[in-house]
């Protein structure tokens, strides 16, 4: 079965200034942008902060394809959140509320596209360390992140495939059709990511 569509994005190697950057640089990047649109009083900022990373992951080499990629699966969202707000604050609040959702989205977009997984699990780690004084562990952490980046896009996959199975037998996809055999996938899959770590020493 496929892995399904990679909805976070991938590493793409580059040579640009945002792949040269350290990570703390870029997390340093993520805060201002984030505390930006959270201050912002109204939808510009949002606005323009997306066009400037649209444009900044464009010159890293994020194409249109890329973009539509990581944007469509939350288009119903969007569309939804921007008609209650419309209908129950205004035209400004719904720009807001979904402007703040995509500079958000193309933000993660960027950060997976100029930064290899493993640096980026290893700064996950290293800002999760305070945890060891409660008797955590930071690397489990940071392979929990790990295992969601890469279990969310098989699941969503595989929903895809039997949806289109369901459809090449010439029956109508439904969520009835589709949950028992999307669940016992999801299950198998866990089973043999358990297998695979415990292979590893993992408990």
């Amino acid at each position: 079965m496929s892995r399904g569509p990679d909805l976070f994005g991938s590493y793409s190697p580059g040579t640009g200034p945002l792949h040269r950057a350290p990570l703390r640089v870029k997390g340093l990047g993520i805060v201002a942008v984030t505390l930006a649109v959270v201050l912002s009083p109204s939808w510009p900022v949002p606005a323009a902060l997306t066009l400037l990373l649209l444009v900044a992951g464009s010159a890293a080499g994020i194409g249109a394809r890329e973009w539509w990629r990581g944007l469509a699966p939350a288009l119903p969202v969007l569309v939804l959140l921007a008609v209650y707000h419309v209908l129950t604050s205004g035209p400004a609040m719904a720009a807001d509320v979904v402007l703040t959702i995509v500079v958000l989205l193309v933000l993660t977009r960027v950060l997976m596209h100029t930064t290899p997984l493993p640096e980026l699990l290893d700064g996950v780690v290293w800002l999760c360390s305070p945890v060891r004084l409660v008797g955590a562990d930071p690397e489990r952490i940071g392979l929990a992140i790990s295992l969601m980046l890469r279990s969310i896009p098989f699941i969503v996959g595989a929903v895809g495939e039997l949806r289109d199975a369901v459809r090449a037998r010439g029956l109508r996809p439904n969520p009835v059709r589709l949950v028992t055999p999307a669940v016992i996938s999801a299950v198998a899959y866990a089973q043999r990511t358990g297998e695979a770590l415990a292979a590893r020493g993992f408990d």
